[in-house]
């Protein structure tokens, strides 16, 4: 029987990055970072990676796809401009961080890539969309019920910094979670699925013609 190596990799790789990480989240921010939907992706990630479920793998592509991009190109700016224009990574560039907790926020830049190779190689379950609107929807609720208000985490309290005055949250809440859907996990979900058919477009013509 021969050994997958590249998948033995990933988890091997993966597993270890997760031991590296998990204490320094837990020790400069608390477990109550872990409701942040990419956080939350990461663990989501490590059972699939040890349980190869594609729908669970393609529930969390999208988002991370989505987040990773915006993260990444505002952290590439922000290198050059010397602050974040938008505000996702401001903290990278706040020396009042730790430097080893922004570190660990690299991981923004290549999960993406990790699961655009998941999702080419188990296929996409186009199923994973609704499945993340329930999980998002739920890492939402329990930022906002648990999470501390000056965290803010998943914008539960100010969306990009600004503090949300104008609804009750019992309104708010519940159109955060619908705009995420919206604005976030849709527009990944289409460049996922996207990219995978262009992947695999070009290996139909490098078959057809070698």
């Amino acid at each position: 029987m021969s050994v997958d190596r590249p998948l033995w990799i990933a988890r091997l790789g993966f597993s270890l990055w997760m031991v590296i990480w998990l204490p320094i989240i837990v020790s400069t921010q608390g477990p109550q970072n872990f409701w942040w939907l990419c956080n939350l992706a990461q663990f989501l990630l490590l059972y699939a990676l040890w349980h190869p479920n594609r729908l669970v793998i393609s529930s969390q592509a999208g988002t991370v796809l989505a987040v990773g991009f915006t993260w990444t190109l505002d952290f590439i700016v922000g290198l050059f401009v010397g602050d974040s224009i938008t505000g996702i990574a401001a903290y990278m560039f706040d020396p009042e961080y730790p430097l080893i907790q922004r570190a660990s926020s690299t991981y923004h830049i290549w999960l993406p890539l990790l699961f655009l190779w998941l999702c080419h190689r188990y296929g996409y379950d186009r199923r994973g969309l609704w499945l993340q609107v329930v999980i998002g929807s739920l890492a939402i609720v329990g930022g906002w019920l648990f999470g501390d208000p000056e965290r803010n985490l998943n914008y539960t309290h100010a969306p990009f910094g600004v503090e949300q005055t104008w609804l009750p949250d019992i309104v708010y809440i519940p159109l955060l979670c619908l705009g995420t859907a919206l604005f976030i996990y849709v527009p990944g979900h289409f460049v996922v699925r996207g990219i995978l058919e262009l992947v695999r477009a070009d290996r139909g013509r490098m078959r057809v013609n070698p």
